[in-house]
């Protein structure tokens, strides 16, 4: 009876190179985003990423410019989502304030006196 060969985990690779790798990776996106926190947000999101990409059958060999190549994608995807955010906050800028009805607020006023006054009776108890 025959074993299956045990395939060695390639995200292996990528522990080998870490120490290496880490401060081309940090510095890439450090000095497009300016911000430190930002940096190392990303760069472990990359090293993140990579790790799963290397497990990809057909990955290529992990290296410090794939590793920059990767966090290049993070760093987009980062200001893709910003940009999304930031639209929708101006969505809201512009549109109009809505009017509420005074008497829907005071029928949501008396009903929260209720519930209050519910409450506070089931304490004393």
């Amino acid at each position: 009876m025959t074993h299956p060969q045990v395939r060695p985990d390639p995200a292996f690779g990528l522990l080998e190179l870490y120490d290496d790798a880490l401060p081309h990776v940090y510095g890439y996106l450090l000095a497009r985003c300016g911000d430190t926190g930002l940096a190392e947000d990303l760069a472990a999101e990359a090293f993140l990423a990579a790790v799963s990409a290397a497990r990809k059958p057909g990955a290529p060999d992990p290296s410090v410019p794939w590793l920059i190549g990767v966090a290049r994608h993070k760093l987009a995807d980062h200001w893709r989502q910003a940009e999304r955010e930031q639209r929708g906050l101006r969505l809201l800028d512009d549109e109009p304030a809505r009017v509420e009805d005074p008497s829907e607020a005071a029928v949501d006023r008396i009903r929260a006196r209720e519930v209050l006054g519910r409450l506070d009776r089931k304490s004393v108890v």
